[in-house]
């Protein structure tokens, strides 16, 4: 069987975005099998893709903290030994940094990336067998079917979107509920304690729950505190795998969220979604999806009545 290899190994809203790229080669190229090599701590991501058929785990994190431990060379060994005995036909890196332009050549196969000029790290262009010229002004979602196009001459414009995500679709039977994503990595593309209260204070008049999710300790004390001042009707949850928080949003009856991961997987799963951008072009990194609204840009601080407004537009109505 031809098999081909995909690298794209973080980080979360990175990888999601890569998804649309692999439902477009399996569709144009349904004999081929499509493996992923990926962070070990976002690998739920391609398992839940129903293109992806085997996926390589790598810990680079880890291993650049333990760059002189001899479990370190284990596993990168392990790894190498893996990639070349696959015996890919071609190897597409959809990341296009140093570190994934190296992971790529462990499989010994054809290397495929973006050229010099489509990257921020543009030393990683010269590990690539072949190159293609990206513009870095198109949304990353584009920007990965455009470059797995290339790698394997087909018009990705001909395949409608699809994530290919195979996540359970039901809905819960207990009360509707919203999910709130208020977290995120950086402290610039966080959304206000005040507005999260009172956009949950609002929700809840209109007949639904809110629950919570979270993943660091940091971000579980946010959380806590937004739900101890919302209202009990705020559920704090128990932290989760990205494949149980797959399963929660999509029995939710919608998400907002920040500019983080879950928000756009829950995008990807076409929950109506409404994602907060704080310090970061919409244009450029804003939800795909067939439900979603993206507010705000660079310098700008979405209002709650905003993100009613938008839910409306999605079709989201008082269950009160």
């Amino acid at each position: 069987m031809r098999r081909a290899l995909i690298v794209k190994t973080t980080s979360m809203g990175d990888v999601i975005h890569a998804l649309p790229a692999v439902a477009d080669l399996a569709r144009a190229q349904p004999d081929l099998s499509i493996d992923w090599v990926v962070e070990k701590s976002f690998s739920d991501i391609p398992r839940l893709s129903r293109y992806v058929d085997q996926v390589h785990e790598v810990a680079v994190r880890q291993w650049r903290k333990n760059v002189f431990s001899r479990q370190t060379w284990e596993e990168v060994g392990r790894t190498r030994a893996a990639l070349q005995n696959a015996h890919y036909e071609r190897v597409v890196d959809l990341q296009g940094l140093l570190k994934s332009a190296v992971i790529g050549k462990w499989a010994k196969s054809f290397l495929l990336g973006y050229d010099k000029d489509s990257i921020k790290e543009s030393w990683a262009s010269r590990f690539y067998d072949r190159t293609f010229a990206v513009s870095r002004n198109l949304n990353a979602v584009t920007r990965c079917r455009m470059l797995m196009a290339f790698a394997f001459d087909y018009d990705y414009q001909q395949y409608p979107l699809d994530f290919g995500l195979s996540v359970v679709d039901k809905l819960s039977d207990k009360q509707p509920y919203a999910v709130f994503l208020p977290n995120t990595s950086r402290e610039t593309k966080l959304w206000s304690e005040a507005k999260w209260i009172r956009l949950a204070q609002e929700t809840q008049r209109a007949g639904f729950d809110v629950h919570l999710l979270w993943g660091t300790p940091t971000e579980e004390e946010r959380v806590k505190r937004i739900a101890s001042q919302a209202g009990s009707f705020c559920c704090v949850m128990p932290r989760m795998s990205i494949q149980d928080c797959a399963l929660e949003m999509q029995r939710s009856a919608f998400v907002v969220g920040v500019d983080t991961g879950l928000t756009h997987l829950a995008a990807a799963t076409a929950k109506p979604t409404v994602g907060l951008f704080l310090d970061y072009p919409i244009e450029l990194v804003g939800l795909t999806g067939v439900q979603v609204q993206s507010l705000g840009g660079v310098g700008a601080d979405p209002s709650v009545d905003e993100v009613q407004s938008a839910l409306k537009q999605l079709g989201i109505k008082s269950q009160a």
